[in-house]
């Protein structure tokens, strides 16, 4: 093969590594790591993930086919540049306008409607330039905000057939906390609700630490992804 051809064949490779079908999964929202001080930076990431995650969770189901990115990055600047590119990681960059004074000042129930403003500047802008779900993302930050910011989800249900009860693992995220909860029911009667984990609003450090639920002996246990204990509980207070 010449010189010429070994050329035409990578340019259709990059070509086709650049254009690869991924499906949309993951949206970040946080100030530029470079312009802004930690300070800002890292309560702003935890304060966001609560509505980035509610959008992530709404993705899910739809499955959106995009041409070679499986992220967005919607990045505060103080000066936002008007083109979005994707990276060799396979994200796609969009700079949104960020007032930092601005973001300071604002209180706590503010800052939701906040990010939803920075949020839809970003997915216009984005959708000029790359197709992604525009309608639907726009759609689940009014359901979003309708629904009082809330965002609340089921991590796990499973019958434990010996005691005849069932347990349900429930997160909530808010803009200062991950909780989880863990319910049990014995013939449609709630016998147990109480929140057994509280950590920073980071898929970092929830995430591994909720796998499974089992009966263990005279315990329930609520394991994390090495199958170590995160939580447990004597049968004996079930009173089952």
């Amino acid at each position: 093969m010449g010189t010429k051809e070994c050329c035409a064949v990578k340019e259709r490779i990059g070509s086709h590594k650049a254009f690869q079908t991924m499906i949309l999964k993951e949206l970040y929202l946080y100030p530029d790591l470079v312009e802004y001080s930690d300070n800002v930076t890292d309560p702003f990431r935890d304060q966001s993930r609560s509505i980035c995650n509610f959008l992530e969770r709404e993705l899910k189901p739809v499955k959106f086919k995009t041409s070679g990115f499986k992220r967005i990055c919607f990045i505060g600047k103080s000066v936002a540049g008007n083109k979005c590119w994707v990276n060799s990681s396979n994200v796609l960059t969009v700079e949104v306008e960020f007032d930092e004074k601005q973001y300071l000042a604002l209180a706590k129930e503010e800052l939701n409607p906040y990010f939803i403003t920075l949020l839809k500047a970003g997915l216009a802008k984005c959708r000029e330039q790359f197709e992604i779900p525009l309608e639907h993302l726009i759609s689940s930050l009014e359901s979003f905000s309708a629904g009082g910011y809330v965002n609340k989800w089921c991590f796990k249900t499973k019958q434990i057939k010996e005691l005849g009860i069932k347990c349900a693992l429930n997160g909530q995220l808010t803009t200062d906390n991950f909780l989880l909860t863990l319910v049990v029911s014995k013939s449609k009667e709630v016998i147990y609700d109480k929140e057994i984990l509280k950590t920073v609003p980071d898929e970092i450090v929830f995430a591994p630490m909720v796998k499974d639920i089992c009966l263990e002996g005279d315990k329930l246990t609520v394991s994390d992804k090495f199958g170590d204990p995160t939580f447990q509980l004597a049968v004996n207070e079930l009173k089952v």
